[in-house]
């Protein structure tokens, strides 16, 4: 063991009432800041990961457009059989290549009226994001013969007064007003008000009939891919491909993704990224100031103590050192109490759902949680530099201890 580090076991053992008052003090408060830092950055993930994956599940991450026209265009159509489709499915991190046709309508009841963009999916979409949205009824099946089936959301259906099995008239207003009868099969609820009640679900070939459109014509294409892949990545690879693959008999495409189409729901999260960095850096400063108290007293109290290691012919760096390795045991002491209460925290909230929020205004129902190991290290990491880096201006002090004076103080 160095002369430092036994010294600094010494100063440990030996700290009378007031300094384990404000040792006490300090590492409490950095285990404080450091269990906030965990859940700010766990609850601000966990809302990222959610809000994306269900602006995704309703219109995939990529799209494919006509040049000026939303993914929900049902005035100009194109041919889904484009040539580089196989190569936008062999990219890796693409999970998904479907065709959807749109279509507006109004349902009438006796008591109401609402308007509806319909979403026309085939046999071969991937209904996994409804699956898990699904809170009543069943998912409609569209092989075979054509389905008169069509999923609606919570939020409609308690509007509209509607339940499972129920038969729903839409009113399709064009060139004619068009009048068709569907069956209620099921009934979902994906949490983002804004996006579910103004979306239904229908077989493909009914929308595509309504609009006068070919079987493979298409108002757009929805690109899937595996979570936690970059939007805009893939979005910039998927342009790249149509650039380089895309063949004279091929619709000129434009490529557009989510984030682009919901544009208030990631602008928002880009808020709370910035409320979460002022929080960090909020804390790291208080956890840092705190610790600089604590060892400003024990400097304090031992300045006979440091005069006469000087005396002994330490220098103020060695002495420093000293100093430094006590606050090291106090913030070591802190992080580990910080991450314990942290990360438990976060789990009894991401297993219990126990603290809920209101889906209207926050697009969830509970506050979402999403922990990640590499994250959780690069913060202790941080913060652990940081607060021993201003700990380390407190050290300073020693340099200006004179031996022939301290050592006459008791």
């Amino acid at each position: 063991m160095s002369a430092s580090r036994f010294i600094a076991s010494k100063l440990s053992d030996g700290d009378d009432r007031q300094s384990r008052t404000s040792n006490t003090i300090a590492w409490v408060s950095v285990c404080l800041s450091v269990a906030i830092m965990i859940i700010a950055l766990a609850v601000v993930a966990g809302f990222k990961r959610e809000i994306r994956d269900r602006a995704t599940g309703f219109m995939g991450s990529v799209m494919l457009v006509q040049p000026g026209q939303s993914p929900l265009n049902e005035l100009y159509p194109f041919s889904e059989n484009l040539s580089y489709r196989e190569k936008i499915l062999a990219e890796s991190g693409v999970t998904g290549f479907s065709g959807v046709a749109w279509r507006s309508g109004l349902i009438k009841t006796d008591d109401n009226i609402d308007g509806l963009y319909f979403k026309g999916v085939d046999s071969l979409y991937d209904f996994s994001f409804f699956r898990h949205c699904l809170v009543e009824g069943e998912l409609p099946d569209y092989h075979g013969r054509i389905s008169n089936d069509i999923l609606l959301s919570r939020t409609t259906t308690a509007k509209l007064g509607f339940s499972v099995g129920d038969d729903v008239v839409v009113y399709f207003i064009g060139d004619e007003v068009k009048v068709r009868k569907f069956k209620l099969c099921g009934i979902y609820d994906a949490q983002l008000e804004e996006i579910d009640s103004q979306m239904a679900v229908a077989d493909r070939r009914h929308v595509q009939r309504l609009n006068g459109w070919a079987g493979d014509e298409v108002s757009a294409i929805e690109i899937r891919t595996t979570p936690g892949t970059s939007v805009e990545r893939m979005s910039a690879r998927v342009e790249e491909l149509v650039f380089l693959n895309a063949q004279e008999d091929d619709h000129a495409l434009f490529v557009t993704n989510v984030k682009a189409l919901y544009g208030h729901l990631f602008d928002w999260l880009a808020l709370l990224d910035s409320n979460v960095l002022m929080i960090l850096a909020l804390m790291i400063v208080v956890a840092g100031f705190n610790m600089i108290s604590a060892i400003l007293i024990i400097l304090f109290e031992k300045i006979s103590t440091i005069g006469l290691l000087k005396a002994l012919g330490m220098t103020s760096r060695e002495v420093s050192k000293v100093f430094l390795l006590r606050a090291g045991a106090l913030a070591g002491k802190g992080m580990l109490w910080g991450n314990v209460v942290g990360i438990g925290l976060c789990l009894i909230q991401q297993f219990t759902h126990i603290i809920k929020l209101d889906p209207a205004s926050y697009f969830v129902d509970s506050v979402p949680i999403r922990l990640s190991l590499p994250q959780l290290l690069l913060l202790n990491l941080i913060a652990a530099i940081l607060i021993m880096a201003i700990v380390t201006l407190s050290t300073r002090f020693i340099s200006r201890v004179s031996p022939d004076r301290t050592m006459r103080v008791e």
